[in-house]
């Protein structure tokens, strides 16, 4: 059996498959919930970033720490909280589902030590699909590249 090429292309399609594009953006695609993923390679190097996928909970940003939001009527949300319209708050659930949230039906916002990211997220891809979601990734985007402070 011949192994084919990694393709950014076809890794397009993978982030898509995987629900990265729920919370992430990688420059046009995708929502901007999460870290932005356009320039993550620049960043990190492929084994820490393969590490973030595997084990999502292991290290996690203050800036996308999930919470969990109760109700005045004790329903319970975990997600990425953002801000929504005045007076809204969105939550972004594990699941790709967006919850908004008047201010005034909120009791209570705690930290969780969970990552908002699901884990698993690679478990129904397979190796050749993960090869293209790394090329994808390592494929610097235009607006990455042009937010991309100038070296002298």
């Amino acid at each position: 059996m011949r192994r084919t090429v990694a393709s950014a292309d076809r890794g397009a399609h993978v982030f898509t498959k995987a629900q990265c594009n729920k919370c992430h953006r990688h420059g046009d695609a995708g929502e901007a919930l999460g870290p932005d993923l356009s320039a993550v390679s620049s960043r990190f190097r492929k084994k820490d970033i393969l590490e973030s996928i595997i084990y999502p909970s292991h290290v996690i940003s203050d800036q996308y720490r999930a919470k969990t939001v109760i109700t005045n009527e004790g329903k319970q949300y975990t997600g990425i909280v953002a801000r929504g319209a005045p007076g809204e708050v969105v939550v972004l659930q594990q699941d790709g589902r967006k919850v908004v949230l008047k201010k005034e039906q909120i009791e209570e916002t705690v930290a969780s030590k969970q990552s908002a990211m699901p884990s698993g997220l690679l478990e129904d891809l397979t190796l050749e699909e993960v090869a293209d979601l790394f090329a994808y990734l390592n494929k610097r985007s235009a607006t990455a590249t042009a937010q991309r402070p100038k070296r002298e």
